[in-house]
């Protein structure tokens, strides 16, 4: 009995570092994808296409909500952090925001894992969870992200694009539809296909571990 105890709390100690180099990994892969140029970010002329949600959205599946809550939380620091350094002026008045900078990235990760769990109920298939989640939290990041600019910087925002407060909302529209339509589509296809390996392997290593 005994020695199943010791076996029972090894096996743990195990889980709980491989969760933290595993976490560890993840916020490594933020932080570059954050500042190597095309690594998780495609600078345009008015805003960045980001594929830096897809880690995070990945690490909120796997690990859950509280450590998709960190992952999101480092991305929006590193996007505060590189707004500073980037050279576009349209990104240092909206993301030097800590509201919108932060924020938004904290909640993907948070409402991703969530969900994720939420859909165990409705939805066997974790490979289409996955897609559900990563078309979910990539909307979620486009939207408040842009909503958050409108309200925030609205009138700033406007002016540097040479555009009227008014004409801002069907502006941002645009690019729900040119960069967070394909951001989402591209998420839902690569978070399954990337979280559903890693799934795998993580499933085999608990069976070992067993």
């Amino acid at each position: 009995m005994i020695e199943k105890v010791k076996i029972g709390v090894l096996i743990m100690k195990k889980d709980k570092i491989f969760q933290l180099v595993f976490t560890a990994i993840l916020i490594a892969i933020i932080i570059l994808q954050s500042f190597i140029p095309f690594l998780g970010n495609l600078p345009l002329l008015v805003i960045d296409i980001t594929i830096i949600h897809i880690t995070v959205i990945i690490g909120a599946c796997l690990m859950g909500w509280q450590t998709g809550l960190l992952l999101g939380t480092v991305w929006g620091v590193c996007s505060f952090i590189r707004a500073f350094t980037s050279g576009s002026a349209i990104s240092l008045l909206v993301f030097t925001n800590p509201l919108i900078a932060i924020v938004p990235r904290a909640l993907v990760g948070l409402l991703s894992g969530l969900l994720f769990v939420a859909l165990q109920k409705i939805i066997s298939s974790s490979h289409l969870r996955m897609s559900i989640v990563g078309a979910f939290g990539s909307l979620l990041n486009t939207t408040l992200v842009l909503s958050l600019i409108y309200f925030l910087v609205g009138n700033q925002y406007a002016e540097k694009l040479q555009k009227t407060l008014g004409e801002l909302p069907v502006f941002l529209m645009t690019i729900v539809g040119t960069n967070g339509v394909p951001e989402a589509i591209a998420s839902a296809i690569i978070v399954p296909v990337v979280g559903g390996v890693l799934l795998k392997l993580m499933e085999k290593r608990r069976m070992k571990n067993a």
